[in-house]
C-alpha cells in the first residue's frame, strides 16, 4: 500500500514531503477499503516528519454498498428538495450527488465562481460544458449561494469554496461532507452509483464522462455493468 499510495500521490503532481490533506481526503474517500491499509505507512511517516502532520479519517467511516434503487435514490431527491427544515448546505451537496454522480472530493472543491446564473438557466461547472441545474435545484442553488456569505466561520479567503470549510482559506473537509449528507438520509456513494449508472443508460458515455468530469473508462465500467448500449457510440459528428 506504500507504493501504491507514493505512485498515485505522484500522479497529482507531489511527493510526500509535499503531501496536502486534501490528497490524504482524496486517497481515502474514493475507494476506502482499499486505501485505509496506507495508514499505518502515513502515520510512519508523520512521526519520522517525512510528511507534515495532517489529519487521518476516522475508522469508523465505511464505504457504501450496493447502489441504490432508482426509486429510491428519486424519492431520495424529491425529500431534499422538499424539506426546508434540511440544512441548505446538505440538501445542495445530495442534488449534486444524486443527479450528477458527483464524488464528496470534488464537491468540496467547487467555487462560487463555477455557479453561473444568467438570471435564467444556472449552471454547474462539473465537466465541459456546464451541467445546467433544473428547477427547484436551481434555485436551491441561488438560495444558498445567498445564504452563503453569512455563514458565521466564513472568512473572505475561504469565501471562494461553495462549501467552506472551518480552517481559514480551507474547502470543507469531503469525510466531513460524506457525514452531512448520512445524516439527512443520503448515502453517497451508493447515490452518486446509482446516478451514473442511470445517466449512462440514457447519455452515450463520453459525452457523461466528458460532462461531469469522469474518466472515459470509468464511466465505460459503469456502462457495462448497468448493462447499457452505448458501447459503440464514438464522439464526433454523426450527422454525416
Amino acid at each position: 500500500m506504500a507504493r501504491a499510495f507514493l505512485t498515485w500521490l505522484a500522479d497529482r503532481g507531489r511527493t510526500i514531503e509535499h503531501c496536502q490533506q486534501a490528497d490524504l481526503d482524496t486517497w481515502h474517500t474514493e475507494k476506502l477499503a482499499t486505501r485505509r491499509p496506507a495508514q499505518t505507512f502515513l502515520r510512519w511517516c508523520m512521526k519520522t516528519s517525512r510528511m507534515p502532520r495532517l489529519t487521518l479519517p476516522p475508522q469508523a467511516i465505511n464505504q457504501d454498498q450496493a447502489p441504490l434503487h432508482q426509486h429510491r435514490r428519486l424519492a431520495s431527491l424529491r425529500r431534499i428538495l422538499n424539506d426546508d427544515f434540511l440544512p441548505s448546505r446538505a440538501r445542495v451537496a445530495a442534488a449534486l450527488v444524486l443527479l450528477y454522480a458527483q464524488p464528496v472530493t470534488s464537491i468540496v472543491r467547487l467555487t462560487v465562481d463555477d455557479v453561473l446564473d444568467d438570471g435564467a438557466t444556472v449552471t454547474v461547472r462539473l465537466g465541459d460544458p456546464p451541467s445546467p441545474l433544473p428547477e427547484p435545484v436551481a434555485d436551491l442553488m441561488r438560495a444558498y449561494i445567498q445564504s452563503h456569505q453569512h455563514i458565521p466561520y466564513v472568512s473572505s479567503r475561504s469565501s471562494q469554496w461553495l462549501f467552506p470549510g472551518r480552517q481559514p482559506g480551507q474547502p470543507m473537509n469531503p469525510v466531513s461532507l460524506q457525514v452531512h449528507l448520512r445524516e439527512i438520509g443520503v448515502p453517497p456513494q451508493r447515490g452518486r452509483t446509482s446516478a451514473i449508472r442511470q445517466l449512462v443508460l440514457q447519455t452515450p458515455a463520453p459525452v457523461i464522462a466528458k460532462a461531469l468530469g469522469y474518466h472515459d473508462k470509468t464511466v465505460t465500467r459503469l456502462l457495462t455493468e448497468a448493462g447499457g448500449t452505448w458501447s459503440r457510440y464514438a464522439p464526433g459528428n454523426h450527422s454525416r
